[in-house]
């Protein structure tokens, strides 16, 4: 009994410390097995070391090519015929396809050197939960459908070089040493770069092409690390159903620059903890803030980029009667221009400040417009008419030289009546000139024109004296007792009434434009 318990005892030993070697297969097997095997079968293989003694110092597409020349198409691509599934194996070296036309590749919880795909076609490619001790590197790729997930990689993710891509995921990969980097490619899917561990994301000079409710979404959740977005020199483009998501995560740095959105941009629940820039990029439908802190370090954008109504909180515009009675998005909006402006104006980027600040006054318009049609008062009219007036006369007083030109149109106006209410200089000054012309006609036996002179002169002194006392009621001078009778001394009192209010508007939109 004793024996018995000693050798249960010590197989049991065994069996813990005794490790079951791997079962082995050529890689070029595998692609032996894939290349001449039923059309669309699939070839698993699981808990596999994969050697690669049979290719010698050949890639595996140049031994598939030697062994089967016949399989070679008209692009020089070797195509398979099967789906290849790898899951839990072991490649004893890095693996390099190279112009071979995959239906699927899977590798699923693998660990590889290094995985490089160069001008290889794919149904689907998907990469999952693998160890990688260098790069995942796509050149020159198409492929319908692409999945990066929760890979563990030494150094990069690389897709790039006139890759073709439909439905794209890179989410919650972790790079030890690099970054995740998209150049010089081509989306016609949704496109899905999400809670990855890396010090950076670079998505640059790559088109993306949205189908119907496609979208661009980069998200990070709450307990990853902050990192780097550089969005560069990229062109989104889909109908009114597409969108790009900057959403919900904290960046280091979020660089977007010289892209092209014909799609909306929603920036959600987003944190630039060091920089933020917003620069050279033209936006053709709207642009979202919804609750974005910007940095408390370095803001770098320019307003001109989002002009013409394009700034929404969510979905809201303020546009029509339904939004404007919405007082809380309203008030969201709002804060969202006020966050910009005050932006620019630490920055000293007065034609931004003012730019934003006159739009933001536009929206109020509106709001107030609709308060007065609801509840008809002489203060909710007054409110709406004196936003109408700050905006034709000094564009809501971020511009001066406007209140000056405004000024003349109504100097000029209130002269032009003047001229059918003769004031008391006009009699003076015509007097003096009929004792020239008399003098004139004593000096001179024959004077053709003469009477034109007379005719011309009046006229003139009479527009000079309208503009005179029109300049005068409206900076309000003061007179003594007005020069003009009858109806002419009442539309002074107004003008002068006029000018007095609009004059203190000048002087405020002045002053505030030199303090700011």
């Amino acid at each position: 009994m004793k024996r018995l318990f000693s050798v249960v005892v010590m197989l049991a030993c065994m069996g813990a410390y005794a490790q079951e070697p791997r079962r082995t297969i050529d890689i070029a097997d595998v692609f032996e097995q894939a290349l001449t095997g039923d059309s669309d079968s699939e070839r698993e293989f699981e808990g596999l070391q994969i050697q690669f003694t049979k290719l010698e110092d050949k890639s595996i597409y140049e031994y598939l090519v030697a062994r089967h020349p016949d399989k070679v198409n008209k692009s020089g691509q070797v195509e398979l015929v099967s789906h290849i599934i790898f899951t839990n194996c072991l490649f004893e070296k890095s693996l390099d396809f190279e112009k071979i036309v995959f239906k699927n590749l899977t590798l699923t919880g693998c660990s590889v050197g290094n995985q490089r795909f160069s001008n290889a076609q794919f149904q689907l490619l998907k990469l999952q939960d693998n160890k990688t001790d260098n790069s995942i590197e796509l050149s020159g790729v198409k492929a319908t459908s692409l999945e990066i997930k929760e890979n563990s990689v030494g150094y990069e993710i690389y897709i790039e070089k006139d890759s073709i891509v439909g439905d794209t995921f890179i989410e919650g990969n972790k790079l030890d040493a690099g970054e995740i980097v998209v150049s010089s490619c081509y989306f016609n899917g949704s496109v899905t770069v999400g809670n990855n561990e890396v010090s950076g994301v670079l998505i640059e000079n790559s088109d993306f092409k949205f189908p119907e409710y496609g979208e661009f979404n980069n998200y990070k959740l709450a307990d990853n690390i902050s990192s780097d977005l550089y969005l560069t020199s990229n062109h989104f483009s889909g109908d009114e159903t597409s969108k790009v998501y900057f959403n919900k995560g904290n960046y280091l740095n979020l660089d977007v620059r010289k892209n092209e959105f014909a799609v909306n941009v929603y920036f959600i629940e987003n944190k630039a903890e060091e920089r933020f820039f917003l620069v050279d990029n033209k936006f053709d439908r709207h642009v979202s803030f919804e609750k974005f802190l910007f940095s408390e370090t370095w803001n770098e954008l320019y307003w001109k980029q989002l002009a013409g109504y394009k700034l929404r909180y969510a979905d809201y515009g303020g546009e029509t009667k339904e939004e404007l009675d919405d007082e809380i998005k309203y008030s969201n909006l709002i804060n969202i221009y006020k966050g910009l402006h005050t932006i620019f104006l630490s920055r000293g980027d007065i034609e931004s400040a003012n730019a934003c600040y006159s739009e933001m006054k536009q929206l109020q318009g509106r709001r107030l417009k609709l308060v007065f049609q609801e509840k008809r008062s002489f203060s909710s009219f007054l409110r709406w008419q004196l936003n109408v007036l700050l905006k034709v006369y000094t564009n809501h007083g971020t511009d001066p030289a406007l209140a000056v030109v405004m000024s003349f149109f109504v100097i000029m106006f209130f002269a032009m009546l003047y001229l059918f209410f003769p004031s008391e200089w006009d009699s003076d000054s015509v007097n003096r000139l009929l004792i020239s012309y008399e003098q004139f006609l004593q000096r001179k036996k024959k004077a053709s024109l003469a009477p034109i002179l007379v005719v011309f002169g009046s006229v003139l002194l009479t527009l000079i004296n309208s503009i005179t006392l029109s300049i005068n009621s409206f900076v309000t001078l003061g007179f003594g007792s007005i020069p003009t009778k009858g109806f002419a001394r009442y539309l002074c009192i107004v003008e002068g009434f006029i000018g007095w209010f609009l004059l203190s508007i000048f002087t405020v939109a002045l002053i505030n434009q030199v303090l700011a």
